[in-house]
């Protein structure tokens, strides 16, 4: 099935698809998905899923295009550049997220925002913070030991290798290194340009951060070695505690918990073109509850902000949801989904589906 895709995706571009893109059959539909990898705001990454989507739409092989992005981060960059401050900041906010949903609208075809609400993130995150703490305050407890098992099953399902999966070259590929500091520049732009204040807050904090560090390392430059060793094994273990809190929480809720989510939205619309499941909804938001602190914060790292929740909210207002109800059985068979993500992404999911572990979110 993999093959036959690969096959279909080179007589579309002309030629093996970039080491960016994956092809699929979605063994339980037979429908055809393309993951396209991203950088996020890398021009390279821009141009690759522009090209993508409009090989597919003038093949007329272009389904519905599935998004790295919620309802809630999406409605916030499009109400910023309905403004004229917006106007003017239109080449920083816009991604390849609003990239992929401009050709897609274009091309009459759907736009789903796939992601996780950033709500439900923002309250996976405290929880997953006190449990990493509690599990790492109890050795003796089995706490180290269901901290290993669970951020092991996390990375087993989120990260995985070989074949049929993005390499090291796609992540180091040098078209995307060359534009790389395009991206590195327009990250705390957009930052600064969603969230004046709070991006403030943080690039005071680090600030404050460095100047504090380059005392530290003018005074153990004069200390004696002994407190020269008791500092650096201070060092290291405060290392080593960031680490172990930040890597659970980055492969558990930042990555498993939202490819799940994902993946599920990208099996609706492989349903749908099966003519399986005329879904209308992905119905796999994740619930929103208020996330606080954490939800804000993590709003100023998430790649692209849109619109209105409501019954059909995971679809983009404006995209021809319609055309794809109405296809017929004939015209329906063929199409891809598209799914427009982060190149951490790109391999779990592509797990989930591939070896059918999508799991009902409903």
């Amino acid at each position: 099935d993999d093959v036959a895709a690969a096959a279909a995706a080179a007589a579309i571009n002309d030629g093996p698809a970039a080491p960016q893109i994956i092809d699929l059959i979605e063994p339980t539909t037979g429908t055809p998905v393309r993951i396209i990898g991203t950088m996020h705001y890398n021009p390279t990454s821009i141009r690759q899923v522009q090209n993508s989507i409009d090989d597919l739409a003038s093949a007329d092989m272009l389904g519905s295009v599935v998004v790295e992005s919620c309802e809630i981060r999406w409605n916030k960059t499009m109400e910023i550049l309905a403004t004229p401050r917006g106007k003017l900041l239109e080449p920083v906010l816009t991604s390849e997220m609003k990239a992929a949903s401009d050709r897609a609208t274009a091309a009459g075809r759907p736009v789903v925002l796939g992601d996780q609400l950033i709500d439900a993130t923002g309250k996976r995150l405290g929880e997953e913070f006190k449990a990493t703490l509690r599990d790492l305050a109890s050795p003796l407890g089995g706490g180290w030991g269901r901290y290993y098992q669970e951020l092991t099953e996390a990375a087993e399902m989120a990260l995985p290798t070989g074949p049929g999966y993005l390499s090291p070259l796609s992540f180091f590929d040098p078209r995307l290194l060359i534009a790389a500091p395009v991206s590195f520049a327009k990250y705390p732009l957009s930052f600064l340009a969603r969230n004046p204040l709070s991006t403030a807050l943080v690039l005071s904090a680090l600030a404050g951060l460095t100047v504090l560090d380059n005392q530290n390392a003018a005074s153990f430059a004069d200390a004696s070695v002994q407190d020269q060793v008791s500092s650096l094994a201070f060092s290291f273990a405060f290392a080593a505690l960031e680490f172990a809190i930040l890597g659970r929480i980055m492969v558990r809720v930042l990555l498993a918990e939202r490819n799940e989510v994902i993946a599920k939205n990208i099996l609706d619309q492989c349903r749908m073109y099966s003519g399986g499941d005329d879904t209308t909804s992905s119905g796999s938001r994740g619930e929103s509850s208020g996330g606080g602190f954490l939800s804000k914060l993590l709003e100023l790292f998430s790649p692209e902000p849109a619109v209105t929740e409501g019954e059909d909210g995971a679809y983009l207002p404006g995209s021809a949801l319609s055309a794809a109800l109405s296809d017929t059985e004939n015209n329906r068979e063929g199409k891809y989904v598209v799914a427009v993500l982060g190149m951490a992404h790109a391999n779990g999911i592509v797990k989930l589906l591939k070896e059918e572990l999508v799991p009902s979110l409903d």
